[in-house]
């Protein structure tokens, strides 16, 4: 694995050091994200889609950046909402999103979005990697708002499996809770 900023487009411009939070957007990330806190204080947060609009973090990643503008999803407004210092980035180079402003190839893969943030928050120089709010397991969104395409089964054991699989990024990774926390432990 090559390691930050030369992986980057453009090349970010900062090292990061320390644990991070990756933030889901599952109903266990309230829980998830004190009880990380209790063990990691101050931590910075790197928000995964929908987890914009429940969380202040120092970045946003999605699989999915053209959604982090089209309306109904809009996940920079919401994050603007709560503050106004983070970044915006995202994997795989899409044309129309100008929003996004740091492309990683090496974020790519399986796992779903919060799988690709493990892997950014690990780019950007964070060690130990703890999602909160990433169980992988049917359900709702935080706030119990309607789940969607992640209350499937087959969608969250797909991803999972895909975590299980991509073992090359299990070192130094930790979940607080559910299927990601049986593969990856809690820390």
């Amino acid at each position: 694995m090559r390691y930050i900023n030369d992986v980057a487009n453009p090349p970010y411009p900062h090292k990061h050091s320390g644990p991070c939070f990756v933030a889901g957007n599952a109903w266990t990330l309230p829980d998830d994200l004190n009880r990380a806190f209790a063990i990691y204080p101050n931590s910075p947060v790197i928000a995964v889609n929908g987890a914009a609009a429940e969380v202040e973090a120092i970045a946003l990643f999605s699989y999915h950046p053209q959604r982090l503008m089209v309306k109904g999803f809009e996940w920079i407004r919401r994050q603007s909402k709560l503050h106004s210092d983070f970044t915006i980035h995202g994997s795989k180079f899409v044309p129309d999103c100008p929003w996004v402003q740091y492309w990683w190839e090496d974020a790519r893969g399986g796992g779903g979005s919060a799988w690709g943030a493990r892997k950014l928050a690990w780019l950007l120089g964070f060690d130990p990697v703890i999602l909160v709010g990433c169980p992988l397991a049917p359900g709702p969104y935080a706030g119990y708002k309607p789940g969607q395409i992640m209350t499937r089964q087959d969608v969250t054991e797909k991803y999972a499996q895909q975590i299980a699989e991509d073992k090359n990024w299990h070192t130094g990774a930790y979940s607080m809770s559910g299927r990601t926390r049986d593969i990856l432990n809690e820390p």
